[in-house]
C-alpha cells in the first residue's frame, strides 16, 4: 500500500520517518529510534510511504493504543496515545503513515504529570522495525497426503534502553514469541514455537490437490480436486511480543503485534500404474 503524504511535506524523508524520534528528544526522552515500518520515499511531489504485513493483537490489550488529537486551548490541535477508540489504531501497520504524520505536524498534547513510563515503553515497541517472516516450502509443489514443510529465518530480539528524567533505567524489548500459520486448506492455524522454524520446520499434509476450474469441472480426476481454490493461500506470521521494565525489575508485557506475509501454493497427488504384463 502506498499513501502519499502531501507536498507541502517539503522535507528529507529522513526527517518525517524519525519525526518521532525527534520531537521525543526534544522533550528530554531521548532517541527512540522510532521508524517507519517499512519506509518512506521523497518524490517529486510529496512524499510516498509504504507499509506491508497485517496487524492484530492478543487478549492481553496493550495499555495505550489509539492515536487520537485534541484542541488544547493553550497550543491547538495536539496529539495523545489512548486506550480507547476512536483515534488510529497503533497495532495496524496501515496506521503507520499516519501515526508519522500527525505526530510531525502536531505537538504532544500535555498532560497532567507528564508521559507515563508505560506510555513511554508502548511507543518504543511501536517504533521497533518488526520484521515479517520470508518462509521457504518445500516442495516447491506439494504432494497430497505427504508432509510440505515451511522454514523461516530467525528473526533477533530488538532491545532498547534510555534514561528517564527521573533518572530511572527503562529498558524495553521484543521477541518472536511464536510463528502462526494458516496453511489456507481450512484447518485451523496453528501456532508453532518461534525455535521450530529454525530446525526440521513446520509441516503440514494436505488432503485434496489444487486444480483450475476447467479441470475440476471437465477432468474425471475433478472430484479429487479442491471444490474451489486452484491454490492454497499459506500465511506465516510472525508474533513479536513487547516488554519493558524499570531498574532491572519484573518485567511487564506490552501486548504482541503479528508480521504476516502469504503466499499460493499449488498442491497435486501422485497416482501408481500398473506397468507391463
Amino acid at each position: 500500500m502506498i499513501v502519499r503524504i502531501g507536498a507541502r511535506l517539503a522535507v528529507p524523508t529522513v526527517i518525517l520517518v524519525l519525526a518521532a524520534t525527534t520531537a521525543l528528544a526534544a522533550m528530554g526522552w531521548g532517541d527512540s529510534r522510532a521508524g517507519a515500518a517499512e519506509g518512506c520515499e521523497y518524490s517529486i511531489d510529496g512524499i510516498d510511504c509504504w507499509y506491508g504485513g497485517s496487524s492484530t493483537t492478543t487478549s492481553t490489550l496493550p495499555p495505550y493504543r489509539y492515536l487520537r488529537t485534541r484542541v488544547d486551548p493553550v497550543i491547538g490541535t495536539c496529539w495523545y496515545w489512548s486506550r480507547y477508540p476512536p483515534g488510529l489504531d497503533g497495532l495496524n501497520p496501515a496506521n503507520d503513515s499516519e501515526i508519522i504524520y500527525t505526530r510531525f505536524e502536531y505537538p504532544e498534547c500535555p498532560a497532567g504529570g507528564g508521559t507515563t513510563v508505560t506510555t513511554r515503553a508502548w511507543e518504543v515497541f511501536r517504533s521497533f522495525p518488526l520484521r515479517i517472516p520470508t518462509p521457504q516450502v518445500r516442495p516447491k509443489v506439494g504432494i497430497t497426503n505427504l508432509a510440505s514443510i515451511i522454514t523461516a529465518a530467525r528473526a533477533y530480539p530488538l532491545r532498547h534502553v534510555e534514561t528517564l528524567p527521573d533518572g530511572r533505567i527503562l529498558e524495553v524489548e521484543a521477541y518472536v514469541a511464536g510463528v502462526p500459520i494458516a496453511w489456507g486448506d481450512g484447518t485451523p492455524a496453528i501456532s508453532y514455537s518461534a525455535t521450530t522454524t529454525f530446525g526440521m520446520g513446520a509441516t503440514h499434509a494436505y488432503a485434496l490437490k489444487t486444480c483450475p476450474e476447467w479441470y475440476r469441472t471437465g477432468h474425471p480426476a475433478g472430484d479429487r480436486c479442491h471444490p474451489s481454490l486452484e491454490a492454497y493461500r499459506v500465511t506465516v506470521s510472525f508474533a513479536w511480543r513487547g516488554r519493558y521494565r524499570t531498574d532491572g525489575g519484573a518485567w511487564i508485557n506490552l501486548g504482541t503485534l503479528y508480521r504476516s506475509t502469504a503466499f499460493t501454493y499449488d498442491v497435486d497427488e501422485v497416482i501408481g500404474f500398473p506397468v507391463g504384463p
